[in-house]
């Protein structure tokens, strides 16, 4: 009977170790059966290092055929243009509710939503598009033309401010500032500043001029009575999609009624009961501080 012994294999090379060979030359340790010789033993445990060998440089082959390159780089074109598909056409949804709520577009230009009303724009706004339903008030920054899509056709602009109010086969558009167009398969008309425009089944009944400068859902309108100026200040960039920074070393206190769709008209009003000062740092910032 043969007692259990130990196999020992040495590396033969003093040089470093490479990748591929590391199996080989590095030191392995067996216990040997008692039920096995020595050169059974030996011969087992270099047919066991071949096979690895064998499995690891087949998986290797695998990984450089041109079949495998090939439909890793498929596989990650497909996800992503799932990831394109995902971002550019996402649907962005803005609903009023029962109160109305304003907003800005990517391109910074200002939405005042009407209660019960829906806006919605798609992930790649670069194209400027949007889909109205119910009743909005825009204020359109400059730039390449913007679309507002109705169920009765599309307004079309440049940079402006105008008025839409639409309801079943009716739509109504006022503008106040540049032109707009109102276009459908039967209607193409020019609508310029302070013209009202109503059309009813794809033809246009009237035609009104308007006086006013802004809609009556444009107008800011709140009253104050002894109101902490932040709380005043959030108010307003609520409103007017604005952020204003208050600098001041103590407390201020407003009352008043601000009635205006101007925020600079708001802000004089302001700093002349409280005795401040404000400038615009951009058209978005603003700072507010003591004199």
């Amino acid at each position: 009977m043969f007692e259990a012994c130990e196999i020992i294999l040495l590396s033969t090379s003093s040089a470093s170790p490479q990748p591929e060979n590391r199996t080989e030359i590095m030191v392995k340790t067996f216990r040997v059966p008692a039920t096995k010789d020595k050169h059974t033993a030996y011969k087992d445990t270099l047919k066991k290092i071949e096979e690895g060998k064998r499995r690891r440089f087949g998986h290797e082959a695998l990984l450089l055929s041109p079949v495998y390159r090939i439909a890793i780089s498929t596989a990650a074109s497909l996800i992503l243009i799932l990831l394109l598909h995902l971002f550019l056409f996402q649907q962005h949804t803005f609903h009023s509710g029962d109160q109305s709520n304003t907003f800005r577009l990517p391109d910074q230009s200002r939405v005042i939503l009407s209660s019960n009303s829906t806006v919605r724009y798609s992930g790649y706004f670069w194209n400027r598009k949007i889909r109205l339903e119910g009743e909005a008030y825009f204020e359109v920054n400059k730039g390449k033309k913007f679309i507002v899509k109705t169920n009765e056709g599309s307004i079309s602009v440049l940079g402006t401010r105008f008025w839409i109010s639409e309801d079943i086969h009716q739509l109504t558009v006022s503008c106040f500032e540049g032109k707009v167009s109102f276009d459908n398969k039967q209607v193409h008309q020019l609508i310029a500043a302070g013209t009202c425009a109503r059309f009813e089944d794809n033809k246009l009944v009237s035609r009104t001029e308007t006086t006013s400068l802004y809609p009556e859902s444009a107008f800011f309108s709140k009253q104050f009575t002894a109101e902490n100026i932040e709380t005043v200040l959030a108010a307003l960039e609520d409103f007017f999609q604005v952020s204003i920074q208050l600098e001041a070393n103590k407390t201020y206190l407003f009352s008043g009624k601000l009635e205006t769709a101007n925020l600079e008209s708001a802000l004089k009003i302001i700093s002349r009961s409280l005795n401040l000062d404000y400038s615009f740092r951009s058209d978005y910032v603003i700072y507010l501080t003591e004199k």
